[in-house]
């Protein structure tokens, strides 16, 4: 992961650890994945957006399906403030399907503002992503 020198390294081990989480299949990942979010989260995933950690606790309960591993590489971080509050994401996501297919190399980007205070907590998370790929690889 390549990273401004300004970016922490508590917030590079938040990245590490929020992304090996959201790749957790395991239903007892999604209070994981709560964990690093705010209770009233900005959050949009793709053409999806909600507000609250209720709202996202459905979503990512409902969002493996068709879908068995998946596993997000973050390529590079980028910020425009001193402090990282807010950051800019390249990324590559791979997805093992539950009908024997695969799915590699799947670009994305997202943006992350970290809520003001001692905890380091997401106040808005956003993606944006491809999904054709994954959707063609479901249908047959």
């Amino acid at each position: 992961m390549i990273t401004p020198s300004n970016l922490s390294l508590e917030k590079v081990d938040f990245l590490n650890r929020f992304y090996t989480v959201s790749d957790d299949s395991d239903p007892a990942a999604v209070e994981k994945y709560l964990a690093f979010l705010t209770k009233d989260v900005k959050f949009t995933m793709g053409l999806a957006s909600m507000t609250g950690e209720d709202a996202v606790r459905k979503m990512r309960e409902n969002m493996w399906g068709g879908v068995a591993t998946r596993k997000h590489t973050v390529h590079k971080v980028y910020t425009s403030d001193p402090e990282a509050s807010e950051l800019m994401l390249f990324g590559t996501v791979d997805y093992g399907l539950r009908n024997g297919k695969s799915v590699t190399g799947v670009g994305w980007a997202g943006r992350i503002v970290f809520a003001a205070g001692p905890e380091l907590k997401m106040q808005e998370y956003q993606v944006w992503l491809d999904v054709a790929p994954l959707t063609n690889a479901l249908k047959a």
